[in-house]
């Protein structure tokens, strides 16, 4: 290298080290980034205890990553550099061809055999009919799509757990699921089910309660059914992906229901704002609201249910509130109430809890459940 290259390499070295400062003092932090669809790391309080217990420390590196200037950038070209290295994986997600996969990592065990307890500590200490539906990641569905030897977690043991329980019903649709692989049941660059995957489970849910002349069919649902273009899902954000093509959202506009939350007026189901938005699935519900309840004007429906869940249930629930009078909706991971005291004061006559495994295996809010 001669000595003018260097000289060139020294002063670009330089610049970068002084303009990318001087951009992070000149543009105001933010919130929210709607590419990887998270809040962001905030500026942290200085406290002498934080400062000494190694916490200040942490905060202030997650906020400086978290406001790099051009960060929604570099994440892409960390992407793009990954990818010409012929990498499979980034930032814990999987390429598996045109389609995204979380990895899933082995859970802590005692975590898990926690959740299940609390699970049939709810069904006793209520009383009340309570099944359990865990819903598979696409690592489950599409594992001959993961790159090979990759990791992934062998999710059949939670479902075999699930079969253990010994107060509440397990819903089994892994299997169902898996032998409807190849229709379009799961988004190809978001973690969730599409709603034709959640109506499989809805059918499976519905046969186990009893229930099962009262399922929709593909001909009652056609009327109802709504689309919405470019949606690009949290793996897509998570991965920093770019070149995938986007998936599509949809949602069913049935008449007669309202989603009523504590101390505001009764709204629809469908916030359609977020239909411009990154984040369009959080147009069911307007995202995971800690408690609401679904009313229906359908003078068939009959009965109260009380769902628990995550949002994988948030596609499902439209197809369930057709039938039931009332659904209470309770998202342990935001409300911290006591879930007994809320299915007393609410009147339910049975119980849901649905979720993905990965959030099941690993959430510790799901131990509430037995208080």
């Amino acid at each position: 290298m001669t000595k003018k290259q260097s000289a060139a390499l020294c002063a670009l070295f330089l610049l970068f080290l002084c303009l990318f400062p001087l951009l992070g003092l000149l543009q105001p932090d933010r919130e929210f980034s709607p590419m990887e669809n998270r809040a962001l790391a905030q500026k942290p309080a200085f406290r002498l205890s934080a400062f000494f217990s190694g916490q200040w420390a942490q905060d202030c590196e997650s906020y400086l990553t978290d406001q790099f200037p051009l960060r929604d950038a570099w994440v892409g070209l960390k992407y793009v550099c990954e990818r010409a290295m012929l990498r499979r994986e980034n930032n814990g997600v999987y390429f598996a061809g045109d389609r995204l996969i979380a990895r899933f990592d082995p859970p802590d065990q005692s975590r898990v055999e926690s959740n299940f307890a609390a699970v049939d500590r709810l069904a006793q200490n209520t009383g009340l009919p309570t099944r359990l539906l865990l819903a598979p990641t696409s690592a489950y569905l599409y594992a001959d799509q993961l790159p090979k030897n990759a990791p992934s977690y062998d999710q059949q043991q939670l479902f075999d757990r699930a079969e253990a329980l010994e107060t509440a019903q397990n819903i089994p649709v892994s299997q169902l699921l898996l032998e409807r692989r190849e229709e379009p049941i799961y988004y190809r660059t978001d973690h969730h089910w599409t709603a034709q995957g959640a109506y499989w489970a809805y059918a499976s849910y519905m046969e186990a309660a009893g229930r099962r002349e009262e399922i929709l069919t593909q001909e009652d649902l056609a009327p109802y059914r709504r689309q919405i273009e470019n949606f690009y899902g949290t793996l897509y954000s998570q991965a920093g992906a770019r070149f995938y093509q986007p998936d599509a959202i949809t949602y069913y506009d049935f008449p007669g229901l309202a989603m009523e939350q504590p101390g505001e007026e009764p709204q629809p189901i469908y916030d359609l704002s977020f239909a411009e938005q990154k984040d369009k699935y959080s147009l069911f519900f307007g995202g995971n609201p800690p408690q609401f309840c679904i009313r229906s004007q359908n003078p068939q429906a009959h009965g109260s249910l009380l769902v628990v869940k995550d949002s994988f249930a948030n596609s499902l629930l439209p197809y369930l509130a057709l039938s039931y009078r009332e659904i209470y909706v309770f998202d342990p991971r935001y409300n911290r109430d006591s879930l007994r005291q809320f299915a007393a004061d609410c009147g339910a006559d049975e119980i849901l809890i649905l979720y993905q495994t990965a959030n099941f295996a690993q959430d510790a809010n799901i131990g509430l459940l037995a208080l």
